[in-house]
Protein backbone atom coordinates (compact mmCIF):
# COMPACT_ATOMS: atom_id res chain seq x y z
CA UNK A 1 0.00 0.00 0.00
CA UNK A 2 2.91 2.33 1.00
CA UNK A 3 4.13 1.71 -2.78
CA UNK A 4 0.79 2.35 -4.30
CA UNK A 5 0.33 6.01 -2.66
CA UNK A 6 4.61 6.89 -3.44
CA UNK A 7 3.72 5.82 -6.81
CA UNK A 8 0.31 8.34 -6.71
CA UNK A 9 2.78 11.01 -5.03
CA UNK A 10 5.35 10.96 -7.84
CA UNK A 11 2.75 11.37 -10.31
CA UNK A 12 1.73 7.65 -10.99
CA UNK A 13 4.87 6.99 -12.67
CA UNK A 14 8.19 5.73 -11.21
CA UNK A 15 11.85 4.26 -11.75
CA UNK A 16 12.68 1.35 -9.12
CA UNK A 17 15.31 3.36 -7.37
CA UNK A 18 12.87 6.59 -7.09
CA UNK A 19 10.56 4.27 -5.02
CA UNK A 20 12.83 2.42 -3.31
CA UNK A 21 14.80 5.78 -2.35
CA UNK A 22 11.01 7.11 -1.31
CA UNK A 23 9.78 4.42 0.73
CA UNK A 24 13.32 3.75 2.67
CA UNK A 25 13.73 -0.02 1.32
CA UNK A 26 16.19 -2.19 -0.59
CA UNK A 27 15.29 -2.07 -4.03
CA UNK A 28 15.25 -6.27 -4.32
CA UNK A 29 12.54 -5.89 -1.49
CA UNK A 30 10.43 -2.83 -3.11
CA UNK A 31 11.09 -4.88 -7.11
CA UNK A 32 10.12 -7.92 -5.43
CA UNK A 33 6.44 -6.43 -4.07
CA UNK A 34 6.02 -4.42 -7.48
CA UNK A 35 6.58 -7.47 -9.06
CA UNK A 36 3.02 -8.84 -7.50
CA UNK A 37 1.55 -5.82 -8.01
CA UNK A 38 2.13 -6.21 -11.89
CA UNK A 39 1.02 -9.63 -11.47
CA UNK A 40 -2.48 -8.36 -9.89
CA UNK A 41 -2.53 -5.76 -12.07
CA UNK A 42 -2.41 -2.91 -9.93
CA UNK A 43 0.72 -1.43 -11.13
CA UNK A 44 2.39 -2.15 -14.99
CA UNK A 45 6.13 -1.59 -16.25
CA UNK A 46 6.37 0.73 -18.94
CA UNK A 47 10.00 0.47 -19.89
CA UNK A 48 11.83 1.37 -17.05
CA UNK A 49 9.20 3.03 -15.35
CA UNK A 50 6.37 1.32 -12.94
CA UNK A 51 3.04 3.03 -13.10
CA UNK A 52 -0.09 2.63 -11.61
CA UNK A 53 -2.89 0.25 -13.59
CA UNK A 54 -5.92 0.48 -14.42
CA UNK A 55 -7.38 -2.21 -12.44
CA UNK A 56 -6.89 0.04 -8.96
CA UNK A 57 -8.89 2.90 -10.65
CA UNK A 58 -12.03 0.12 -10.81
CA UNK A 59 -11.18 -1.06 -7.34
CA UNK A 60 -11.43 2.32 -6.13
CA UNK A 61 -14.18 3.43 -7.90
CA UNK A 62 -16.66 2.44 -4.84
CA UNK A 63 -14.70 4.67 -2.63
CA UNK A 64 -14.79 7.90 -5.00
CA UNK A 65 -18.07 7.41 -5.06
CA UNK A 66 -18.82 7.26 -1.31
CA UNK A 67 -16.37 10.16 -1.28
CA UNK A 68 -18.27 12.09 -3.79
CA UNK A 69 -21.64 11.28 -1.90
CA UNK A 70 -20.03 13.16 0.87
CA UNK A 71 -19.38 15.97 -1.13
CA UNK A 72 -22.40 16.57 -1.87
CA UNK A 73 -24.42 16.15 1.38
CA UNK A 74 -22.12 18.52 3.07
CA UNK A 75 -21.04 21.07 0.40
CA UNK A 76 -24.04 23.19 1.87
CA UNK A 77 -22.50 23.15 5.18
CA UNK A 78 -18.97 23.99 4.04
CA UNK A 79 -20.00 27.21 1.87
CA UNK A 80 -22.11 28.31 4.98
CA UNK A 81 -19.32 27.81 7.44
CA UNK A 82 -17.05 29.67 4.86
CA UNK A 83 -19.09 32.18 4.74
CA UNK A 84 -19.39 32.70 9.05
CA UNK A 85 -16.07 32.83 8.85
CA UNK A 86 -13.89 34.32 5.95
CA UNK A 87 -11.08 31.47 6.47
CA UNK A 88 -9.84 28.42 4.92
CA UNK A 89 -12.62 25.88 5.35
CA UNK A 90 -12.11 22.26 4.86
CA UNK A 91 -14.67 18.51 4.68
CA UNK A 92 -12.68 15.89 5.79
CA UNK A 93 -12.47 11.95 6.63
CA UNK A 94 -10.66 9.72 8.20
CA UNK A 95 -7.86 8.31 6.73
CA UNK A 96 -6.16 5.89 9.62
CA UNK A 97 -4.74 5.90 12.62
CA UNK A 98 -1.93 8.32 11.54
CA UNK A 99 -4.15 10.93 9.41
CA UNK A 100 -7.33 11.93 7.99
CA UNK A 101 -7.93 13.29 4.34
CA UNK A 102 -9.10 16.34 3.07
CA UNK A 103 -12.13 15.85 0.03
CA UNK A 104 -13.00 19.54 -0.25
CA UNK A 105 -11.51 22.97 0.61
CA UNK A 106 -12.80 27.10 0.44
CA UNK A 107 -10.01 29.79 0.78
CA UNK A 108 -11.09 32.37 2.52
CA UNK A 109 -12.88 34.51 -0.03
CA UNK A 110 -15.56 31.28 -0.75
CA UNK A 111 -13.12 29.99 -3.97
CA UNK A 112 -12.38 26.34 -4.28
CA UNK A 113 -8.54 25.51 -3.02
CA UNK A 114 -6.81 22.96 -5.26
CA UNK A 115 -5.78 19.61 -3.14
CA UNK A 116 -3.13 17.68 -3.84
CA UNK A 117 -4.08 14.78 -6.24
CA UNK A 118 -3.74 12.12 -3.32
CA UNK A 119 -5.82 14.27 -1.12
CA UNK A 120 -4.09 16.25 2.24
CA UNK A 121 -2.94 14.19 5.10
CA UNK A 122 -2.46 15.51 8.79
CA UNK A 123 -2.23 14.06 12.40
CA UNK A 124 -4.78 13.28 13.98
CA UNK A 125 -3.30 14.01 17.70
CA UNK A 126 -2.93 17.75 17.11
CA UNK A 127 -5.41 18.74 14.94
CA UNK A 128 -8.53 20.09 15.30
CA UNK A 129 -10.38 17.80 12.94
CA UNK A 130 -8.49 14.86 13.59
CA UNK A 131 -9.49 15.23 17.21
CA UNK A 132 -13.24 15.34 16.10
CA UNK A 133 -12.51 11.57 15.18
CA UNK A 134 -10.73 10.26 17.71
CA UNK A 135 -13.46 11.98 20.02
CA UNK A 136 -16.02 10.48 18.24
CA UNK A 137 -14.76 6.94 17.52
CA UNK A 138 -14.19 4.52 20.05
CA UNK A 139 -12.15 2.26 18.35
CA UNK A 140 -10.04 4.51 16.78
CA UNK A 141 -8.95 6.13 20.24
CA UNK A 142 -8.25 2.40 22.21
CA UNK A 143 -6.09 1.76 19.27
CA UNK A 144 -4.19 4.65 19.73
CA UNK A 145 -3.95 4.31 23.13
CA UNK A 146 -2.32 0.93 22.73
CA UNK A 147 0.27 2.25 20.65
CA UNK A 148 0.36 4.88 23.62
CA UNK A 149 -0.28 7.68 21.40
CA UNK A 150 -2.62 9.61 23.32
CA UNK A 151 -1.26 11.53 25.98
CA UNK A 152 -3.05 11.80 29.09
CA UNK A 153 -3.92 15.88 28.67
CA UNK A 154 -5.17 14.31 25.09
CA UNK A 155 -7.58 12.41 26.88
CA UNK A 156 -8.68 14.99 28.80
CA UNK A 157 -8.96 17.14 25.80
CA UNK A 158 -11.47 14.15 24.00
CA UNK A 159 -13.42 13.99 26.89
CA UNK A 160 -14.18 17.90 26.87
CA UNK A 161 -14.54 17.51 22.80
CA UNK A 162 -17.45 15.04 23.09
CA UNK A 163 -19.33 17.09 25.53
CA UNK A 164 -19.15 20.27 23.74
CA UNK A 165 -19.15 18.81 20.22
CA UNK A 166 -16.33 21.07 18.85
CA UNK A 167 -12.34 20.74 18.66
CA UNK A 168 -10.33 23.58 18.76
CA UNK A 169 -6.01 23.20 17.70
CA UNK A 170 -4.36 26.38 19.34
CA UNK A 171 -1.08 26.10 17.56
CA UNK A 172 -0.33 22.60 18.09
CA UNK A 173 0.45 21.45 14.19
CA UNK A 174 1.35 24.59 13.10
CA UNK A 175 3.37 27.85 14.46
CA UNK A 176 1.00 30.47 14.09
CA UNK A 177 -2.04 28.82 12.87
CA UNK A 178 -5.36 27.90 14.69
CA UNK A 179 -8.10 25.93 13.68
CA UNK A 180 -11.59 24.84 15.15
CA UNK A 181 -13.66 21.88 13.55
CA UNK A 182 -17.15 20.08 14.46
CA UNK A 183 -18.08 16.74 13.52
CA UNK A 184 -20.25 16.33 10.81
CA UNK A 185 -23.17 13.92 10.94
CA UNK A 186 -24.95 10.93 8.56
CA UNK A 187 -27.84 9.25 10.33
CA UNK A 188 -26.23 10.03 13.26
CA UNK A 189 -22.65 8.96 12.63
CA UNK A 190 -19.84 10.86 12.62
CA UNK A 191 -18.56 10.41 9.35
CA UNK A 192 -16.75 14.10 8.93
CA UNK A 193 -15.70 16.84 9.63
CA UNK A 194 -15.49 20.93 9.04
CA UNK A 195 -12.69 22.73 9.94
CA UNK A 196 -11.28 26.46 9.23
CA UNK A 197 -7.98 27.35 9.85
CA UNK A 198 -6.35 30.77 9.64
CA UNK A 199 -3.83 33.01 11.56
CA UNK A 200 -3.59 32.84 15.30
CA UNK A 201 -4.34 36.34 15.40
CA UNK A 202 -7.05 36.27 13.63
CA UNK A 203 -8.55 33.06 15.14
CA UNK A 204 -7.79 33.31 18.91
CA UNK A 205 -9.08 30.68 20.86
CA UNK A 206 -11.95 32.93 22.05
CA UNK A 207 -13.40 33.86 18.86
CA UNK A 208 -12.86 30.19 17.73
CA UNK A 209 -15.23 29.08 20.69
CA UNK A 210 -18.15 31.94 19.64
CA UNK A 211 -17.83 30.47 16.32
CA UNK A 212 -18.24 26.96 16.74
CA UNK A 213 -21.04 27.73 19.10
CA UNK A 214 -22.63 29.83 16.60
CA UNK A 215 -21.91 27.59 13.67
CA UNK A 216 -23.09 24.28 15.70
CA UNK A 217 -26.51 26.51 16.15
CA UNK A 218 -27.16 28.26 12.89
CA UNK A 219 -26.12 25.35 10.71
CA UNK A 220 -27.47 22.59 12.82
CA UNK A 221 -30.03 21.41 9.73
CA UNK A 222 -26.72 21.37 7.26
CA UNK A 223 -24.03 19.17 9.91
CA UNK A 224 -26.95 16.49 10.76
CA UNK A 225 -27.96 15.11 7.47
Amino acid sequence: MRLLETLGELGGSARLSELADAVGSSRSTVHGVLDTLVEMGYVTRERTRYVLGHRLALAAHPARTRADALRRAFAPALRAFNESCGENCFLTVPGGTRAYLTLDALDGEGRALRLPANARRDALTTSAAGKIFLANDTALATRLRGARRISHALDAELATIGAAGYALDVQASERDLNCVALPLRLRGRVVAALSASGPATRLDPAFMRRLAKRSMRDLFNLVKV
